[in-house]
């Protein structure tokens, strides 16, 4: 398996991949998961940092400009940087929005963009919880995601449930799997879809 998709697996920490110049789609570590509460296992509690809707992430959205300043005027304690990401088909630079928590510094979002305008956010810890619920480190049963919404992914994310989240048409949720899943042209019988791990909950604007 090569560098950049063993990265892009979220097999390894943010904070590794940064240092070592790597492309990074970073997954949650399960340390700090909050179960309980729901049916899906997870519960929103002072863990949350933010939610994605169909409106947005938290008080990000369509109208926000695309630029560090505008970001962090609508996050204040956050901070930016920037990051590789490895897109299905593409491997552009995304603004990260970063919050001090837990004796580290957490990546929250990626947010890209084009023209002073927001093209996409991503929502890339289990501290950020999706339009139905769906938080990253869940299962995709725990999500509760429909399979007739799903596609599997292919170039970078080869091997990726691609679904749309049940509670917002403009968001979807990519998932990841192990063994011979990872690497599947189509998707998994259900048994292994539902094993899946969200690592993503990605915001385009609606209309």
């Amino acid at each position: 398996m090569n560098g950049s998709r063993f990265l892009r697996r979220g097999i390894v920490n943010c904070s590794s991949a940064a240092a070592l110049g790597a492309i990074v789609a970073c997954a949650p570590t399960a340390d700090t998961f909050r179960p309980g509460g729901g049916p899906s296992g997870f519960q929103a509690t002072s863990d949350t940092f933010l939610q994605i809707t169909a409106q947005g992430a938290g008080p990000i959205g369509a109208a926000t400009p695309y630029s560090p300043k505008a970001l962090t005027a609508q996050m204040p304690g956050y901070t930016t940087g920037s990051v590789t990401i490895g897109l299905e088909t593409s491997t552009p630079t995304a603004t990260v929005l970063f919050k001090e928590a837990y004796g580290g510094r957490i990546q929250v979002l990626h947010v890209l963009g084009e023209g002073g305008r927001i093209t996409q956010i991503h929502g890339v810890t289990h501290h950020v919880v999706g339009p139905a619920g769906e938080r990253p480190g869940m299962t995709f049963r725990e999500a509760g995601v429909d399979p007739s919404t799903c596609r599997i992914g292919r170039d970078l994310w080869l091997g990726m449930a691609i679904c749309r989240s049940r509670g917002a048409s403009n968001v979807v949720l990519t998932f990841s799997f192990q063994g011979e899943a990872a690497m599947a042209s189509e998707l998994p019988p259900r048994q292994v879809l539902d094993t899946g791990l969200l690592q993503r909950i990605i915001w385009t604007p609606p209309g």
